[in-house]
């Protein structure tokens, strides 16, 4: 429900608008009060989501309660309502920092319900993307350019009376406000007067541009130049102001609104700053770490390699040696036992040729000796030729290595990949061939390993859980630098693509 308070002293038009919003606002709860007093008392609750406030009350004017919600930073957005040939005040009010102005003369009063959701609406937005208003303790210093005595001290006697907030600061000639730029000095706004030091105001505010480009300027003219106006709105300023009556007061009403937007603007340009250097502390400490943990999976995956290394060792020279002495002992007791006993020992004998040939494959499946002896090549075409006599699945090789031998590590994740690929076809691809392709370019080695088997849907396999066979490849290709890409469909096999950036290899 969007909360809504009009201040009108006129019972006409508070009947009509309690009309519209009857009809059309039925999100809306309006209230309606008729004095300035009441208006204020209301808005001290806090409750109020858009405040319609008509520019003319019997105690207060509509000018004076925007300034007053402006001293306690109120941010309620107010729509002022004004009445025919009230246009001047309507401008003043803009300036003071209502969000609109309606005239109740005009056609567009009738969509009154609308404005007010859309200006609910963008408040809202704006209200969620923006940081809290900061709080002053200290006066804003106002930077005055001007050369006429009488004029700045007008200025002074009228921020002394009337906007404490404001400390001046005056500039009489031009090498003042040159030596103010130039010596550091600090100014939250520059109100530049009509008779700037003997200098054209336009030349004192691109001269501001040049050197300050963020601090609000303010032009007050003596007369009424619409080109001029004009171009110190293209030259950055914020407002142009007619020396008339009342000037003062809507000159203290424009740094106000100007103020608060620069002070936000500056915060929010504060805390952007703050959030991209978290985000870059941020960033440094996720690539540390995830480099810590790419070394620790690395280092993981060689502990396994030494694990494996160890235990082939550990087969190939104690279980295995000792399965050849059990063999010549059975051999020499077969030759000198009895009919009877031969029989039973030459059973024993083929017992333990088979558990040693069984001992020999398990070595090599756990570290081949030929990877670590002669290199990737001869592994990958040992490993073909048992994988095709264990399955009956034909492998075709097609290897076209560097002449420099690899590392040891690349060798040992390409083996693995292979293995753990060739086992998949085996298991599940019901393919009776398959092919391994090995090329390399100038900084590249590519890897293929395909089958013309069943193939799969790729999206959900790879969601699996228990897809660890690929899990495993993906991870030992991404751990060594590499990139993977599985291209597989129902019923037109698989294709497995690796592809190794190529270190600067040492001759074999």
């Amino acid at each position: 429900m969007i909360r809504v308070l009009y201040a009108e002293d006129d019972p006409n038009v508070a009947a009509v608008v309690r009309s519209y919003f009857e009809h059309f606002g039925k999100e809306c709860s309006l209230e309606i009060v008729v004095t300035g007093k009441a208006c204020l008392d209301r808005m001290a609750t806090g409750t109020i989501d858009v405040l319609l406030l008509d520019l003319v009350l019997p105690d207060i004017d509509g000018l004076n309660i925007l300034g007053q919600l402006a001293v306690r930073h109120d941010r309620t957005p107010v729509v002022m309502i004004s009445g025919h040939g009230q246009n001047d005040l309507a401008v003043r009010a803009l300036r003071a920092g209502a969000v609109d102005c309606v005239d109740k003369s005009a056609t567009q009063f009738l969509q009154v319900v609308e404005i007010v959701k859309r200006v609910h609406a963008e408040h809202a937005a704006s209200r969620s993307s923006r940081s809290p208003h900061p709080t002053r303790t200290e006066p804003y210093q106002i930077l005055l350019v001007e050369g006429s005595a009488p004029v700045a001290t007008q200025i002074r006697e009228y921020f002394q009376k009337n906007a404490p907030q404001f400390a001046l600061i005056v500039a009489a000639t031009l090498g003042e406000f040159a030596r103010f730029l130039h010596e550091g000095a600090h100014a939250h706004a520059v109100v530049i007067g009509p008779t700037p030091a003997n200098t054209r105001p336009l030349d004192i505010l691109r001269q501001l541009r040049t050197e300050a480009t963020f601090i609000p300027a303010v032009l007050l003219s003596a007369r009424n130049d619409g080109e001029t106006a004009i171009a110190a709105f293209q030259l950055g300023a914020q407002d142009y102001i007619l020396q008339k009556q009342e000037y003062l007061t809507e000159l203290v009403f424009s740094l106000n609104n100007n103020l608060r937007r620069a002070d936000i603007e500056r915060q929010n340009i504060r805390l952007t700053r703050e959030l991209e250097e978290l985000n870059q502390s941020l960033e440094t400490q996720v690539t540390a770490r995830t480099a810590e943990l790419r070394a620790l999976s690395l280092r993981l995956l060689q502990i396994q390699e030494d694990e494996r290394r160890a235990i082939a060792r550990e087969l190939h020279d104690q279980v295995g040696q000792m399965l050849t002495g059990l063999k010549f002992q059975l051999e020499a007791a077969t030759a000198q036992a009895g009919p009877a006993a031969q029989e039973k020992l030459s059973e024993a004998t083929i017992t333990a040729t088979d558990l040693m040939r069984h001992v020999r494959e398990l070595t090599q499946l756990y570290r081949p000796r030929v990877l670590d002896d002669l290199g990737l090549q001869p592994a990958l075409e040992w490993h073909a030729k048992q994988f095709q006599r264990q399955t009956g699945i034909t492998v075709s090789l097609d290897l076209a290595l560097p002449a420099e031998r690899l590392p040891s590590e690349l060798e040992t994740v390409i083996f693995r990949i292979t293995q753990e690929a060739l086992t998949n076809i085996a298991r599940h691809s019901g393919a009776k061939t398959a092919a391994i392709s090995l090329s390399h370019e100038a900084e590249q080695l590519h890897v293929e390993i395909s089958d013309q088997g069943k193939g799969f849907e790729l999206a959900p396999v790879l969601e699996r859980r228990d897809a660890i066979g690929l899990a495993g490849v993906r991870e030992r290709i991404h751990l060594a630098g590499g990139r993977l890409e599985i291209v597989s469909q129902p019923g037109q096999g698989t294709r497995l693509n690796a592809t190794f950036p190529l270190p600067l290899l040492a001759p074999a």
